[in-house]
């Protein structure tokens, strides 16, 4: 079930349960549309990602580390205690980790070219 928050103040928060439907329906909606829309949902419902963090990672921010033997990425984002930005390493599921990867590869992206090319507005516009 979706609930919605807004305890910011400034933008409803939509929180999905990853593990129903609602992510899974959000994504495949989204990849109807373009593969970029599909890959910014995944960020956020799958990653954590807040949607103005969505347009920071770069597919050179993507590494694999071998002692947990997961994919992490780099991210910039909100610092909760304030301040400026702070960089953080999100978890990445393996079929996100490929989708970025193919992604990349299938667009030519170059590896510091952001892989979600739009504002954070829009972001928030296809949720």
């Amino acid at each position: 079930m979706v609930r919605i928050t807004d305890d910011s103040g400034t933008h409803p928060k939509c929180l999905l349960d990853p593990f129903k439907t609602e992510a899974t329906r959000l994504e495949a909606t989204a990849r109807e549309t373009d593969w970029e829309r599909e890959l910014a949902i995944q960020l956020m419902a799958r990653c954590g990602l807040r949607a103005d963090e969505v347009t920071y990672p770069t597919r050179d921010r993507l590494r694999w580390s071998s002692s947990g033997e997961c994919w992490f990425l780099e991210v910039q984002g909100k610092n909760t205690k304030g301040g400026s930005k702070q960089t953080r390493d999100a978890w990445v599921p393996d079929r996100v980790a490929e989708n970025i990867q193919r992604l990349a590869s299938e667009r030519n992206r170059d590896p510091t070219e952001p892989l979600v090319s739009v504002t954070t507005s829009s972001v928030r516009r296809w949720v």
